[in-house]
C-alpha cells in the first residue's frame, strides 16, 4: 500500500498517465469471486451530491475515476464481484490479499445478470477463477472468459450444511471511522459503541430474550449453529483512509496508454490499482480498502499487546482461516450505507466472509426491522440461503427471515421449511413414534413421490409438528418424481411442494416469536426444487399459500366415517396440474383436518385426472374430490 502521505502525489501521477492515454485493452488474470446479496429495503435513497471543498496545501487529493455523480458505480444486489485471491501470510498466520494479484477489483455483473452468470458457471464466493475482460476505451467491459481454477478458497467448501456436529463460528465486528472524509456530511465513526455491539452479537438472551444474533441463530438452528463469546470480538473505532491507491507489485506495461475511462472503470493503470474514495463510491475497490484497513488495525492491536488474554483471543480469531465472519459496520451517511442496509458474501468459502452493515440499522432504537434481524438475514446469506420469495417479489415471504421481516418486531422469525431443509437445520417428518432431534432418523418417511401413491391416491392422517417443536417438521410432495433416489426419473416441469406448520410463539425470544398473526396456526405451502447441496444453484423457495382458509379456493368435499359428506373447500389447497406421462405427474391436493397449539393433521391426495373423474371402476378417487368411482357425480 502507498504510504498515506504520498497518496496525493501518487494520484496526480495516475492522472497524468491517464491524460496521455487513449486505448482500450484486454485484462487476463486469476481472481477470486464474491457473490454479494443484500437485505431487502423499501427505499434506499442515494446521498445528496456533496461539493468538494477547495484543495488546500497538504490535503489528500481524490483518486481519478471516483468523481462524477454520487454512487454512480453502486449497484443493486446481487453483485458478482471480482477481487484478489486470499492467501495466508507464512510469518503471521493472518489471511491477506495476494500481493501478486493482477486483476482489477470490479463488479462483473449485477442484478439478474449476476445471478445468471453465477448459476451458469456454478460459482460460490471464494472460488478462484481465470478471467478475461475486454475493456473498451469508453470504460465499458465484457467478460469474455471465466473459468474456475479452484472450487473454494478453503478445504471443505462452505461447510454450510449441518452434518451432525454443531458449527462454532468466529466473528469480528469492526466499527469503522470515516472521519478522514471531512466535509461530506457523514458521521465519522459508526454510531454504535463497542458495548452495544457486543451485546447485539453475543448476549446470551437471558436478560433480553431475542435481542442478540447469538440467541437468534442458536434458537432457529436448534443449537446447530453456535456463537461462543470466546470466539467473538468487537474492534474499533477503526480509522479508514478516505482515499488511496495501491502500487502494482511491478509496472504493468500492458496498461501503458489505457484510456482514462477504462482506467477509471477498472481502478487500474500501468502503475497503480484499486484506488478508492469512500466519500463518493461503493465499489469492490472501496470494500477491499475497508477490509485491509480493518484487518491491519486489528493486527496492530495484537502486536502491541500479544500476551494478555484479550490479545491472545484476538490473535486466535484473526488467525482462524475457515470462513471467519467479518462484520464491517459503516458510518451513517457513507456512500455504502446509502446504497443498502446490508450486503454479504453469499455461500462463502474463503478465509474471511465479509458482511457490510449500515450502523443505523443496528442501533438499539432502530426502526423496524430490528437490529438482530439484519444480522441474521446477512449471516444466512453467508451460509448460502437466497431470498425467500412470494409471487413476483424477490424477498416477499413474510414467514422467513430471508423474506419480508419488517413485521417481526422484537421477536424471532426463523427460516421457512425449504430453507431450513437446505442448510440441514430441519428435515421431513419421521414415522410416528420417533423421538425428536434424532440424527439417525433421516425423515425420509415424509418425503413423498409418485411411488407413494400407487395403490391409493390418498394418504390420510399425516401429522405435521409445529416448526419450533422438533426438527422433523415438514412434508414434501413431488408427484412428478418416481422416487427420492438420486437420478430417479422425473417428469419435465415437476414441482416439489413443502408443507409446514407455523405457530406464533408467545414466549419472548422463542422460536417464531416474530411470526405475524396472519400465519399463526397455519399450514404453509412453499414451492422449492432445490436440494441439500452447496453446488446446486438457481432454486429459490416461494411462498404459495397458507390455511386453513387458504387464499386460493379448491372445491372439495370429504366423506365422514358415517358416510355423510362435508364441504372442505376452505381447508383445501390444490396445486397446478401437470399432465401425467409414463406414470409421473398430476397434481397435489392438501386438506387440513385439524390444527392445535402443537401440530396440524392433514390428508394429501395425488390428482391423476384433472377436474373430472374418468376412471369409474378402479377403486381410486382420481380427481381427489373425496368421492371415488360411482360415488362421484362424474361417474353417474
Amino acid at each position: 500500500m502507498v504510504p498515506r502521505g504520498a497518496v496525493g502525489g501518487v494520484l496526480l501521477a495516475i492522472l497524468a498517465t491517464q491524460l496521455l492515454s487513449s486505448k482500450a485493452t484486454t485484462i487476463t488474470g486469476v481472481g477470486m469471486i464474491r457473490y454479494m446479496e443484500g437485505a431487502p429495503a423499501e427505499v434506499r435513497h442515494p446521498p445528496p451530491l456533496r461539493r468538494r471543498p477547495p484543495p488546500t496545501r497538504g490535503r489528500q487529493q481524490p483518486p481519478p475515476g471516483s468523481g462524477g455523480a454520487v454512487l454512480d458505480t453502486v449497484t443493486t444486489p446481487p453483485q458478482l464481484q471480482l477481487v484478489c485471491p486470499q492467501i495466508t501470510d507464512n510469518v503471521t498466520g493472518y489471511p491477506m490479499d495476494d500481493p501478486y494479484c493482477d486483476v482489477p477489483r470490479v463488479v462483473l455483473a449485477q442484478g439478474e445478470a449476476a445471478e445468471q452468470m453465477r448459476n451458469e458457471n456454478g460459482l460460490s464466493s471464494g472460488d478462484i477463477t481465470d478471467v478475461t475482460l475486454d475493456v473498451s476505451a469508453n470504460g465499458s467491459f465484457t467478460v469474455t472468459s471465466l473459468k474456475t481454477v479452484k472450487l473454494g478458497s478453503q478445504k471443505g467448501g462452505c461447510k454450510c450444511i449441518y452434518s451432525g456436529t454443531p458449527a462454532d463460528d468466529r466473528v469480528v465486528m469492526y466499527l469503522l471511522d470515516f472521519s478522514s472524509c471531512q466535509g461530506y456530511g457523514m458521521a465519522a465513526p459508526a454510531a454504535l459503541t463497542p458495548e452495544v455491539a457486543w451485546r447485539l452479537l453475543s448476549q446470551d438472551g437471558s436478560s433480553a430474550p431475542g435481542s442478540s444474533f447469538k440467541a437468534y441463530q442458536e434458537t432457529c438452528s436448534y443449537g446447530r449453529r453456535l456463537l461462543n463469546p470466546d470466539n467473538v470480538v468487537v474492534v474499533g473505532p477503526v480509522p479508514v483512509p478516505c482515499t488511496g491507491a495501491l502500487a502494482h507489485f511491478r509496472p504493468r506495461a500492458d496498461l501503458v496508454g489505457i484510456s482514462p475511462a477504462a482506467a477509471n472503470a477498472l481502478r487500474m493503470n500501468s502503475t497503480h490499482t484499486g484506488w478508492w474514495d469512500l466519500s463518493r463510491s461503493c465499489t469492490p475497490a472501496e470494500m477491499s480498502a475497508v477490509e485491509r484497513a480493518a484487518e491491519a488495525f486489528a493486527q496492530q492491536i495484537v502486536a502491541k499487546d500479544p500476551n494478555t488474554a484479550d490479545g491472545r483471543k484476538l490473535q486466535a480469531i484473526l488467525q482462524w482461516r475457515e470462513r471467519r465472519r467479518n462484520i464491517y459496520v459503516l458510518p451513517p451517511g457513507s456512500s455504502c450505507a446509502h446504497s443498502w442496509p446490508a450486503i454479504a458474501e453469499s455461500l462463502c468459502t474463503s478465509a474471511t466472509c465479509g458482511v457490510f452493515v449500515d450502523s443505523s440499522t443496528l442501533l438499539p432504537n432502530a426502526a423496524a426491522p430490528r437490529p438482530p434481524h439484519i444480522l441474521m438475514h446477512e449471516m444466512l446469506h453467508v451460509l448460502g440461503l437466497t431470498h425467500a420469495g412470494r409471487g413476483l417479489k424477490e424477498a416477499g415471504d413474510p414467514t422467513d427471515i430471508m423474506g419480508t421481516f419488517g413485521g417481526a418486531g422484537r421477536g424471532l422469525l426463523c427460516p421457512n421449511a425449504p430453507n431450513m431443509y437446505r442448510i440441514g437445520w430441519a428435515k421431513h417428518i419421521n414415522e410416528p413414534g420417533v423421538a425428536p432431534f434424532q440424527m439417525t432418523a433421516t425423515g425420509a418417511w415424509g418425503n413423498l413421490t409418485a411411488a407413494n401413491f400407487t395403490t391409493n391416491n390418498w394418504i390420510k392422517g399425516l401429522v405435521i409438528p409445529a416448526q419450533g417443536t422438533r426438527d422433523d417438521n415438514m412434508i414434501v410432495v413431488n408427484v412428478g418424481a418416481q422416487s427420492t433416489q438420486y437420478g430417479a426419473d422425473t417428469a419435465t416441469g415437476a414441482q416439489a411442494y413443502y408443507f409446514s406448520y407455523r405457530i406464533k410463539n408467545t414466549t419472548a425470544g422463542g422460536y417464531d416469536s416474530g411470526l405475524t398473526t396472519d400465519f399463526h396456526k397455519k399450514v404453509v405451502v412453499h414451492a422449492f426444487n432445490g436440494i441439500q447441496s452447496e453446488r446446486v444453484f438457481g432454486f429459490k423457495p416461494s411462498l404459495l399459500d397458507w390455511g386453513p382458509n387458504f387464499q386460493s379456493k379448491s372445491e372439495a368435499v370429504f366423506q365422514n366415517d358415517d358416510g355423510t359428506l362435508r364441504d372442505v373447500t376452505a381447508d383445501t389447497w390444490t396445486s397446478p396440474f401437470l399432465a401425467v406421462t409414463n406414470g409421473l405427474g398430476g397434481g397435489v391436493r392438501l386438506v387440513v383436518q385439524s390444527t392445535s397449539d402443537t401440530q396440524a393433521v392433514v390428508d394429501i391426495c395425488r390428482i391423476t385426472e384433472n377436474g373430472k373423474e374418468l376412471s369409474c371402476d378402479d377403486g381410486i378417487d382420481n380427481d381427489c374430490d373425496g368421492l371415488q368411482d360411482n360415488e362421484d357425480p362424474d361417474c353417474q
